[in-house]
């Protein structure tokens, strides 16, 4: 019996269900080393994304369900210079009835891993960014007069004695010593970012959204750090950031000027392809979830190029 082909709309992906996941994350290996930075190893790449979807069962099936929104999330995630990781880059399950199989993944960038991006673009020394409650006794920022944030607090208090989240703060020292424009954001322009956000979904999703958590003043585990990451987005706009560390694009640079041809001489990649927009979906979160799926039957993988006609 043949192998049996499934295409799925919106991508150039092309999945034959046959082996092992992990031998169907290999089998882009080439796919992921035409986008991905020097200094991530393609090998360790492909190990940690089997890894990090061995682990969950919610993305274990999804992945089964539309392997093709697996490798979007993962080709995004070597573009930017990372490694699947919760901490820097996060893969997600969701449900979306518009997606094949009615699941898709969804790669998130953490605010972590824009702070390393900021740091590989050799324009910063330090990149600070914190957020502000209630009840700290000061706690002020006003761009006519303030150079930087003016702000105390009980740094031994817990969270819930300082009270609900107020502002947002960030700013970079520039390798000069010169600081950034500071961003600053209160808890009415957060929201207005929350609401354009595709991290929640108040229909379908948990009380307050999947991501952002519930509706101001009620937190998270998540609302702290989405806070951050939204003052760091704005960040990007004033400061260097790059998918990979400067002084490996120097070097290329001055060995090519040189005819050195041990480096290559092409510049950093600045394109990385996303997932679609997720259209009506929830995060994966119901305990009793579904078993585990007890190894799908993968199989080698063919990808065209638009326009190249369908794979043999």
């Amino acid at each position: 019996m043949p192998d049996e082909v499934t295409k799925t709309a919106g991508t150039d992906v092309a999945v034959k269900k046959k082996g092992t996941l992990s031998d169907f994350i290999a089998s882009y290996e080439g796919d992921f080393a035409a986008v991905v930075p020097r200094h991530v190893n393609v090998e360790a790449f492909v190990g940690l994304a089997a890894a990090y979807v061995r682990r969950d069962q919610y993305l274990r099936a999804a992945a089964s369900a539309n392997p093709a929104s697996l490798i979007l999330a993962l080709r995004e995630c070597a573009a930017l210079g990372h490694v699947p990781t919760p901490k820097v880059f996060a893969l997600t399950a969701f449900n979306d009835r518009n997606a094949p199989g009615g699941k898709r993944i969804v790669g998130i960038e953490t605010y972590h891993g824009v702070i390393e991006r900021m740091f590989r673009g050799g324009g910063v020394q330090a990149v600070h960014v914190e957020v502000g409650r209630e009840h700290d006794p000061v706690l002020r920022f006003n761009s006519t007069r303030d150079r930087l944030p003016v702000h105390e607090y009980d740094e031994f208090a817990a969270p819930e004695d300082r009270g609900p989240l107020k502002a947002v703060y960030a700013w970079a020292t520039l390798m000069g010593g010169a600081t950034s424009q500071v961003i600053w954001l209160n808890r009415h322009d957060v929201a207005r970012i929350r609401a354009m956000s595709k991290s929640i979904n108040p229909r379908n999703g948990p009380p307050g959204g999947n991501f952002w958590g519930p509706p101001w003043p009620d937190e998270g585990p998540n609302t702290v750090p989405m806070w951050k990451k939204s003052a760091l987005h704005r960040l990007e706009t004033f400061v260097p950031t790059s998918a990979e560390y400067r002084w490996q694009v120097a070097s290329s640079e001055a060995g090519a000027s040189k005819g050195f041809t041990g480096i290559p001489d092409r510049p950093v990649r600045e394109f990385g392809p996303s997932p679609d927009d997720v259209v009506d979906a929830e995060l994966i979160d119901d305990p009793t979830g579904p078993a585990d799926p007890g190894g799908p039957d993968w199989s080698d993988v063919e990808t065209r190029q638009p326009g190249s006609g369908a794979p043999a």
